[in-house]
């Protein structure tokens, strides 16, 4: 059976529009307190740590108290932000096809993010504005591959989720999207990329 036209696109941000490079943002942290990279590395990659903190149950503040008590860092909150948004790089030929796509499709954000890392990103790079909309894991209170917040992205479109199309670079969000009811592709290169949007119609 074919699939019906794609109306609305949802991109991932990280490693897909924006790169991030998590190592260095770990020893940025080791280095300001003072500690073993690893430390701070057993402390970010805690599972539990990141889904509450891209579901919405860990605000800023509290992150920053809770990297205090594990880790010895001394610096304020703005020093923390400075630090958690440090590492972030565009891609501008991903960040170039966005841009070639919001002019003549529906095309927004889906991302597992929180809330300093999308102020950052909404103050500095276009394609937060270029966007129709985004839904975020923080706001949403679910994370991809939850079905909910792929249904959130449909609603926020107002349309049918088969008539969505989910670029992300992992593949179990791609599963999850698909489980979904929507089309997905895997990012893995920008050529790639623009030849799916090509095939679909959209470019």
């Amino acid at each position: 059976m074919a699939q019906p036209p794609v109306r609305a696109v949802f991109f991932d941000i990280g490693n897909v529009l924006v790169r991030f490079d998590l190592t260095g943002l770990l020893k940025d942290f080791a280095w300001s307190a003072g500690c073993s990279p690893w430390r701070v590395a057993r402390l970010v990659w805690s599972r539990r740590l990141v889904d509450d903190v891209e579901s919405g149950r860990l605000s800023g503040p509290a992150l920053h108290v809770l990297v205090h008590e594990q880790t010895g860092f001394a610096g304020d909150y703005d020093e923390f932000r400075r630090l958690w948004c440090g590492r972030f790089k565009l891609d501008e030929r991903v960040a170039g096809v966005f841009r070639r796509l919001a002019k003549k499709a529906p095309a927004y954000l889906l991302s597992n993010t929180n809330p300093i890392h999308w102020e950052h990103i909404k103050k500095r790079y276009a394609f937060a504005r270029e966007a129709k909309g985004a839904v975020l894991s923080f706001e949403a209170g679910a994370r991809k591959p939850e079905k909910a917040i792929y249904a959130a992205a449909a609603a926020l479109a107002g349309v049918d989720a088969a008539e969505c199309l989910f670029v992300d670079d992992l593949a179990e969000n791609v599963t999850g999207a698909q489980k979904a009811g929507m089309q997905a592709r895997l990012f893995k290169t920008p050529a790639r990329l623009e030849k799916d949007l090509a095939e679909l119609g959209l470019f």
